[in-house]
């Protein structure tokens, strides 16, 4: 995960690219970019209006969490999203001082939130 400044400039970055840039990141190259950049940019067609097609996850370990799973309040169809603050949300588990990234989901019927620790990505430093 980056810091809330290079997430900023990263945004930015985003917002100047071309549609064209902006949906070879998301169908051609999506292998290639960071998820951050990837919702980045996602966000940014959306904000534009302009059609993209989204690639399917190659298999069920590759999918970003919250895909096709179901609020448990609701129903509805999960989100993934970004938490800012100072710094990245993390959790710290105790017992073996493993420190985790945690990744936010909101349902998009009833806006109820989720939190998930990213067991796959390590904290630095």
């Amino acid at each position: 995960m980056f810091p809330d400044d290079e997430l900023y400039k990263l945004k930015e970055r985003i917002s100047q690219m071309s549609d064209w840039e902006l949906r070879q990141i998301v169908e051609v190259e999506y292998g290639d970019y960071r998820p951050e950049a990837l919702e980045f940019a996602e966000a940014e067609l959306r904000k534009r209006r302009v059609a993209f097609d989204k690639p399917e996850a190659e298999d069920e370990d590759s999918a970003e969490p919250g895909v096709d799973v179901p609020c448990e309040n609701c129903g509805g169809a999960m989100r993934s999203g970004l938490l800012f603050s100072e710094k990245e949300l993390t959790i710290l588990f105790p017992d073996d001082n493993e420190e985790r990234f945690v990744q936010a989901l909101a349902c998009v019927e009833c806006g109820q939130i989720r939190l998930v620790a990213d067991l796959e990505t390590d904290v630095e430093g």
